[in-house]
């Protein structure tokens, strides 16, 4: 068939002067330096490499004090009591079929006066004893007079006398039996017993109450 019609239309004729005359030199030049400004921006926004911190040495902290020593512990309860009891049941003696308070028993009894009255739920027996001279029915007689002797005193350094009793062994149990006058002034004594109220000879240390 025919060969196909190209149709141009009516007017000037393309060309490649047509399709580039509107860009002028001036925008060329524009163009250049957009792109290169922009190019520019890119390089500039690389990202940086990371940078580590160089850590802080510790802070330097000094040692604490050692602690202070501890105190010297008080006596313990019981040691207290049983120092207590110890004062309260040490012996008196008498000299030969004599029931007097002797200066060196009287110290001793203001001591155990002392106790006491510091702790008036205690209460005490007093057992006299003589040496085996002189017959059994006497020597009963001298320990009970032997006894009562301390009770007095006792009650005259503000002891009440409701608080002791008092009995008497004679020479039914020495201390010494080897017959000797030393051995016999062993054995004329009155000795002293804690018969309740014990526990509470610790009563004026603190927790110990």
């Amino acid at each position: 068939g025919p060969a196909p019609r190209v149709v141009r239309p009516a007017g000037r004729a393309l060309s490649y002067d047509h399709i580039s005359d509107g860009v002028t030199p001036m925008r060329l030049a524009f163009l250049s330096a957009a792109l290169v400004a922009i190019g520019l921006t890119a390089c500039s926004k690389k990202p940086q490499p990371a940078v580590t911190p160089t850590p802080e040495p510790p802070a330097r902290t000094e040692p604490a004090p050692p602690p202070p020593p501890p105190a010297p512990a008080g006596p313990s309860c019981d040691m207290v009591i049983a120092s207590m009891v110890s004062e309260l049941g040490t012996m008196i003696n008498f000299d030969t079929d004599r029931f007097e308070i002797r200066s060196d028993a009287a110290g001793i009894l203001d001591r155990k006066a002392e106790v006491l009255r510091s702790h008036p739920a205690v209460r005490l027996r007093i057992t006299g004893h003589a040496d085996e001279r002189y017959t059994d029915e006497y020597n009963l007689v001298l320990g009970t007079r032997r006894a009562e002797a301390a009770k007095d005193y006792l009650v005259r350094r503000g002891v009440d006398a409701s608080r002791m009793e008092t009995a008497s062994l004679g020479e039914t149990q020495p201390l010494d039996r080897a017959g000797t006058e030393e051995a016999w002034a062993k054995n004329r004594r009155d000795e002293f017993t804690v018969l309740s109220g014990r526990e509470t000879l610790a009563s004026h240390i603190a927790g110990c109450r």
